[in-house]
This record gives C-alpha cells, sequence and structure tokens, in this order.
C-alpha cells in the first residue's frame, strides 16, 4: 500500500480536467505561462510498452530555489491507478487532476487521457536534480491499456540570472495523425535569443513508420521517433525533448541538441530563426509517418515546452484559493494584477474575459487565466473549483396524518457524505423520521457533510376517521312526542346538535320533547379535535297530530241538504278502507284511499245503492280500517240508523 504525505494528498485532491479537443487550427490549451528570473528544465522517461525504471537528470543551476515543479504522466484505456514513483515518492493519479481526454484513430488506443501533480512543495523539501523513477507492473490489462510516462517540467528561480519567459501547453486533440497545433497568447518573443521548442511524445519506435514529421510556422525541422537514450531498455518509448534554459541559452540535455533541427531523438529545437521578432504565436503541426501505426505504437503527442526570452518585464498577479462548492452552485472567480483578462473554460463562465467572472460547472474543474497586463504581457494563474455532488434522496415513505390528531409521519432514506443531517423546514436534525405531522406540504431537505443538499416537495395527506351516527328512539309520532337520541359516532371527541339548522346542545346523547306535529330534522356533526375534521349525520323526526274520527249514529238522505250523506271527520290517519253493510251482510259501500294527515272531513255515502235508489231504512253496520303516521292499523266498527223522512 502507497501513501502520501496530508499536504500532498491536499494538492492531489485539487486538479481536475479542464482541456477540449479540437481537430482545427485553433488556439492551444494553455496551461503554464510566465515571466521571471531564473530557469527551466524538463525531462521525460516513459517504458513504451512495459514497465520498469530508469533515470532522468535535470539541471538547476547551485543557489536557485524551485519556482513551480510539474509531474505529468498518462494512460491508456481504463487500467486501475497505480503509483509513478520519483525518488521513492508514489504518485498515485485520479479523475481529479486529469487535464486531457482525447480518443485515437487506433481503437486499442482510447481514450487517452492526461495528468499532472504540483510537486512544488516536494522538491522544496528534498531538492534535488536526479529522479529515479518507477513504472510499476501492470498484469492482465487490454493490450494498451496502462500508466507509462512520467514527465518532469521544473522553474527555478534566481535573481542572479537573466529574465525568462515560459509557457507549456497541453495537446488537445484526438489523434488522427495529422495533428495541427497554434500557440498564440504568448509574451513577445526576443528573437535575438534563442527559443526553445520541446516536445514531450511517446509510443513511437523509429523514424520511418512510427515517426513524427515536425513542422513550425512550415518549416519542416525533420522526423523525430527514435526511442531517448534516457529509455535504452524499453521499446516504443518515443522521443522527449530534454533541455534547460538560463541566461539566454538553450541547452540540449542526455541526447537533445539546441539547433534548429530535430531528428531521431532529438526533440529538441531552437525556433528562433523561423519566428518574426516580437511575435506572440506560432504554429506546429505534427504528421504521422505512418497513418496506420501497429496496434501497440500508436505515437501520442502529449506535452510542448516553451521557453525564450521577452521584452516584457515581471509583474505579479494573484487569483482566488481554490475552493470547493455544491453541484448546481455558482461561484465568483478573482484574479487580479492586470488589463486583460482571458479564462479558458469559457462554457461554464458567465464572462470570460473580466477579471471576476462567475462560475457555474457541472464537475470538478481547474479554471486557467491569462492575466496580460497593460503592455500585452501575460503570465497565468490556476485556481480549482472542486464541485461535490449533492446528496440523493433515494426513498421517502409517509405516514398519513389522522385529521385532528397531527400524527403523519415522514421517513427520508438518503445517500451521500455521512453524516447525513435532514429538515422538513424547523432545522436539521441527524435522525430521518419525523413524526407528529399535521396534513400539508413540506419541503425536504438533506444536507450531507459537506454542506451540499438536495429538497423535494411532498404532501402528507390527511384522513378523516370521525364516523357521525346516532339513533332516534322514536324516530316519529304523534304529539306530544319524546325522543330520546343516542350518538352512535366514532373516532370523534366533539358533538354539535343541530334542530332545523339551530344549534341546540354539544353533550354525547340528546332527548327531544315535541308538542308540535311537524317534521324535524335533527343534525349531529361530530369531530376530531379540530372542526374540519368533522363528519354529518341527520334524521328526520316526525311528530303527528293524535289520531281522532268522528262517525255519525244517523243518516237522512232525503235531499233536504241535512244531514244526507255518512260523513266522517278523521285527524291523524293517512289512509283509510270503509265498507259499509245492511243487516243481511251485504256491501252496499266500499271506500280505499290516502288520505291528507290533517283535520279532514270525508263525505263516504250519500245512502244510495249502484242503481242510484235509496236504500230503505233500517240499520246499517260499518267496518273502518286507518293507518297513521306511524302506519299502525286501527279498526272501529259500528252501526248507524238510515231514515228517509
Amino acid at each position: 500500500m502507497y501513501f502520501m504525505k496530508q499536504d500532498f494528498l491536499h494538492i492531489f485532491l485539487l486538479t481536475s480536467f479542464f482541456f477540449f479537443k479540437d481537430h482545427s487550427l485553433n488556439a492551444q490549451n494553455l496551461f503554464h505561462q510566465d515571466i521571471f528570473y531564473g530557469g527551466v528544465t524538463a525531462a521525460g522517461f516513459s517504458t513504451g510498452q512495459g514497465f520498469g525504471d530508469g533515470a532522468l537528470n535535470l539541471y538547476i543551476e547551485p543557489g536557485s530555489t524551485i519556482r513551480r515543479a510539474y509531474l505529468f504522466s498518462y494512460r491508456i484505456g481504463f487500467p486501475p491507478s497505480v503509483p509513478i514513483t520519483v525518488n521513492n515518492h508514489p504518485y498515485l493519479f485520479d479523475t481529479l487532476n486529469c487535464v486531457m481526454s482525447v480518443h485515437h484513430t487506433n481503437p486499442y488506443a482510447i481514450p487517452i487521457k492526461l495528468y499532472y501533480f504540483d510537486i512544488t512543495e516536494d522538491l522544496v523539501l528534498s531538492p534535488t536534480t536526479s529522479f529515479n523513477i518507477i513504472i510499476p507492473n501492470q498484469f492482465g490489462l487490454p493490450i494498451n491499456w496502462g500508466w507509462w510516462t512520467a514527465f518532469l517540467y521544473v522553474e527555478y528561480d534566481n535573481p542572479t540570472l537573466s529574465k525568462i519567459a515560459t509557457s507549456v501547453w497541453i495537446n488537445n486533440q484526438d489523434y488522427i495523425g495529422y495533428e495541427n497545433y497554434s500557440m498564440s497568447g504568448m509574451n513577445p518573443i526576443n528573437t535575438s535569443n534563442p527559443v526553445g521548442l520541446s516536445l514531450m511524445l511517446d509510443r513511437g519506435c523509429n523514424n520511418t513508420t512510427e515517426g513524427k514529421i515536425v513542422n513550425v510556422n512550415g518549416n519542416t525541422l525533420g522526423t523525430i521517433g527514435v526511442v531517448d537514450a534516457v529509455n535504452p531498455l524499453h521499446s516504443c518509448a518515443g522521443t522527449k525533448g530534454h533541455f534547460y534554459y538560463q541566461n539566454d541559452f538553450l541547452f540540449g540535455l542526455d541526447d537533445d541538441s539546441s539547433d534548429v533541427t530535430m531528428s531521431g531523438a532529438d526533440a529538441l529545437a531552437d525556433i528562433s530563426s523561423i519566428i518574426s521578432n516580437g511575435s506572440t504565436e506560432y504554429t506546429l503541426n505534427l504528421t504521422h509517418t505512418n497513418p496506420n501505426p501497429a496496434p501497440n505504437q500508436p505515437q501520442f503527442n502529449l506535452l510542448f515546452f516553451n521557453a525564450y526570452t521577452t521584452p516584457c518585464d515581471t509583474f505579479s498577479t494573484s487569483i482566488i484559493a481554490d475552493t470547493v462548492i455544491c453541484k448546481g452552485d455558482s461561484i465568483e472567480l478573482f484574479a487580479s494584477g492586470g488589463t486583460n483578462y482571458y479564462w479558458q473554460e469559457p462554457t461554464s463562465l458567465n464572462n470570460p474575459n473580466i477579471a471576476n467572472p462567475v462560475a457555474s460547472p457541472d464537475s470538478s474543474i481547474l479554471y486557467l487565466v491569462r492575466i496580460e497586463n497593460v503592455l500585452g504581457c501575460s503570465r497565468t494563474e490556476k485556481v480549482f473549483v472542486k464541485v461535490n455532488n449533492n446528496p440523493k434522496i433515494t426513498d421517502i415513505s409517509i405516514v398519513a396524518s389522522v385529521c385532528g390528531n397531527d400524527d403523519g409521519q415522514i421517513t427520508i432514506v438518503g445517500s451521500g457524505v455521512n453524516p447525513l443531517q435532514y429538515s422538513i423546514g424547523s432545522g436539521f436534525q441527524n435522525m430521518n423520521h419525523f413524526s407528529n405531522l399535521s396534513s400539508g406540504n413540506y419541503t425536504i431537505v438533506l444536507k450531507d457533510n459537506n454542506g451540499c443538499t438536495s429538497d423535494t416537495n411532498l404532501f402528507v395527506p390527511e384522513t378523516i376517521q370521525v364516523n357521525a351516527s346516532f339513533s332516534a328512539n322514536p324516530q316519529s309520532g304523534p304529539k306530544p312526542l319524546l325522543v330520546d337520541i343516542t350518538n352512535l359516532s366514532s373516532g370523534a371527541n366533539h358533538y354539535s346538535w343541530y334542530m332545523d339548522s339551530n344549534y341546540f346542545s354539544n353533550y354525547f346523547n340528546e332527548s327531544q320533547f315535541f308538542t308540535n306535529s311537524g317534521a324535524y330534522s335533527v343534525v349531529l356533526i361530530a369531530y376530531n379535535n379540530n372542526p374540519q375534521c368533522a363528519d354529518t349525520f341527520s334524521l328526520q323526526i316526525t311528530v303527528f297530530d293524535s289520531l281522532m274520527i268522528h262517525i255519525p249514529n244517523v243518516i237522512t238522505p232525503n235531499d233536504d241538504g241535512i244531514n244526507d250523506v255518512f260523513s266522517i271527520t278523521i285527524n291523524g290517519a293517512k289512509e283509510i278502507k270503509c265498507a259499509i253493510v245492511n243487516r243481511w251482510g251485504n256491501i252496499v259501500y266500499e271506500y280505499d284511499a290516502q288520505i291528507p294527515v290533517n283535520l279532514v272531513t270525508l263525505d263516504l255515502w250519500d245512502g244510495k245503492l249502484k242503481d242510484e235508489k235509496v236504500v230503505s231504512d233500517g240499520v246499517y253496520f260499518y267496518v273502518i280500517e286507518l293507518k297513521d303516521m306511524n302506519n299502525d292499523k286501527h279498526k272501529l266498527n259500528g252501526f248507524f240508523h238510515v231514515f228517509k223522512y
């Protein structure tokens, strides 16, 4: 197991992918640019297609201090992270410090990702110019997959040395065998002194079938591809330009020379003779000598270093410290020291040409800004914005509130950086369960240990479990009528009684005494704590007058208008059946009808038979059946006299 120092682990985390690929002749991605008094040195090591160890030697002028130091490495495919060991220090590269991601026409060589570490502090603590490098064995991976290189780039301060300008460029293009690059935005170049161009390539085997033709500003410098002298044990390890630059001179290291040509293992050139004095840009073209390389020899252009002199003076710039935000948030970036600002990653900035753009990145990102002063001189600053993912609400369970009880419940299941905290609008708590909730809308907020949040809106429903009911005994009857009302409700603890919409009681049971006939509506509203949690039930109480009947005992059907008809007066009945028979038992008249329940007089029989003849004088008998409002039947039997005088 490999361990990193805590301070360096922090540096490791504060790095990210921030470049895009482009096949056209557009500005190349600038990784670093500076003006200072001192020097710069760089070299690279590769195991080509295998593993092993090797050594690099840089040059740092004695008495200098480390200004900036970078370690670069790249991977092919999707191998697991393995340590690239430099001077017994293992460096594990991860997705957070990726600075390039491109593809290749070779299907066995995708994707290609370049990574970096800022190792400045490590070199400050342990100054050296000798570097032992170990690339570990990576068993069982598909062809080409793995980690293969260690590139070192070091700037050093020294007030006794001349002023120097530096630029570091990262490949930003898919590999098609013919890549055009435009290095623009450089400091004005003084071509009276050497202008160093160092190429860092990998997976080249020779100058013919696996080489690269190098062209700068339309001038062919030569063909490179032979393995460097520092990699004699590793085939197809590619070509790297080893150098140092100080006091206005370019020096080659190992097998690299500082002339205007590149050839074989020499990937270093002085391009001052093919650049206009004062220029701030140049073009670079790398053409593959074989457009169809072998599957394990795909050739990669990875890094390009420039060292030169400039009429620009040194100047100071600054930038906001590395920071952390949550996904979906924005942050204002602050840079200072110049008059013009050119930020990379413009798609996530509201304005890439101001000192303080607002950044809204979707993922962790390293922002680089080229800061230009009034004289047109520039240097770069970097700020890493780490974007923490928001926690996720993965499940929510809701228990409805019983109306009036406020006993609803919400349980949240979330994922994120623990410990998680939960809120429904009244502060955060560690428990993911909320109880004693009333029905309503709630905003659920989940917060992780990074302070990032996710939220969602939900509704706690409500169930009304009140069932209002009562019985009335009796429910109808003649006046005066006493009715006992028995409450049969469930789930309630408050009761309101109404008679024909008029409130009359809040007791559990009731009784009512009715002295007047009529139909009365009795309503019960029962609820649980809150009137809104109510149920309603009603019954109709019918009170009618007592049953009364008046039956005559004599009729005189002589058409004198006095007592001519057998008439009865009834109160409190709703149906009547009547049969009149003579003394021999023969029915002489029948009547069956629904009648008004109130007082009514019925002229039943005029003393005539069906042939309209008046019956003989004598005694006649009646049988009367009545049905009252309770549907009770009453039967009356009697007789009356018929006289015709």
